[in-house]
């Protein structure tokens, strides 16, 4: 009885997902347009851009400060009105950027 309790605890551990290192962060600023993009200032004192048609969410969910910093690679991109979202791959986590549609997506910016 005690392995079977054990092996279930197991299993929940793996199954649930860690959401620790996402904290929410709250708009400080609205930073206005440029160009495509609309830039929104956050309360980790990062600028965060949104498509230009759309309003600075509220709040936004990001990795904690100090964790999800490194390498980014490539691992895809899309449209998103005139602008293009650039997906990469940073230690696991998925972060983006956002760039006007006649750019290429850099292949490993640093976050």
């Amino acid at each position: 009885m005690r392995k079977l309790f054990n092996l279930l605890s197991i299993c929940c551990i793996l199954v649930i997902p860690i959401t620790t290192f996402a904290w929410t962060y709250y708009l400080q600023q609205d930073l206005g347009v440029q160009g495509l993009v609309h830039l929104c200032k956050y309360s980790n004192g990062k600028v965060y851009t949104v498509n230009a048609i759309n309003l600075c969410p509220l709040s936004i969910e990001d990795s904690a400060q100090g964790f999800g910093q490194g390498q980014g690679f490539l691992q895809g991109e899309y449209q998103d009105g005139m602008t293009k979202v650039c997906v990469y791959d940073v230690m696991g986590e998925n972060k983006a950027i956002r760039l006007p549609s006649t750019l290429l997506c850099p292949l490993n910016p640093t976050f």
